[in-house]
């Protein structure tokens, strides 16, 4: 599967949570942006916005998209670049999923309002993952940032 090769460029292994703790949509939401923040990829001043913006969208329909995923998005204005965390839960997280079942993998975007074709592109790209059973299985099987961004990687060839 060929993703844009921008995409892949969104994240980085310091954007990797191996065991998300949060246990409500907001918590789990504030915890993906506080890494977002703390590694240089979401100005600090942009935290706020960003968690309303996640909020409203979670709002309209959950992004839980089944098979153990959740793909929180969304646009926001004055942002330079765009944001991507991916986060593991161990024990799983009532994210209101499609299917019911809990989430264990977080594939989180902030994108600039100015760029709505990579942001879809990127959801695109990461639905695609979200169907293969193996991308989450490998992700809840890896044993550190670096391997979990491995996977990512590996599916970005």
């Amino acid at each position: 599967m060929e993703m844009p090769a921008t995409c892949l460029e969104f994240f980085s292994p310091e954007a990797v949570i191996t065991d998300i703790q949060g246990r409500t949509k907001k918590d789990i939401l504030t915890e993906l942006l506080s890494v977002a923040v703390k590694g240089g990829i979401l100005p600090k001043g942009r935290k706020s916005q960003a968690l309303e913006s996640l909020m409203e969208r979670e709002a309209r329909g959950s992004t839980g998209v089944g098979r153990g995923m959740a793909i929180p998005h969304a646009k926001i204005s004055g942002l330079r670049r765009h944001a991507g965390i991916l986060a593991r839960s161990v024990e799983g997280v009532d994210f209101q999923a499609v299917d019911g079942e809990p989430v264990h993998v977080f594939v989180m975007l902030i994108s600039p309002d100015k760029c709505p074709e990579e942001h879809l592109a990127f959801l695109r790209w990461v639905s695609t993952l979200a169907r293969e059973a193996d991308f989450s299985s490998f992700v809840r099987q890896a044993r550190s940032e670096e391997e979990i961004f491995d996977v990512l990687r590996e599916r970005a060839e």
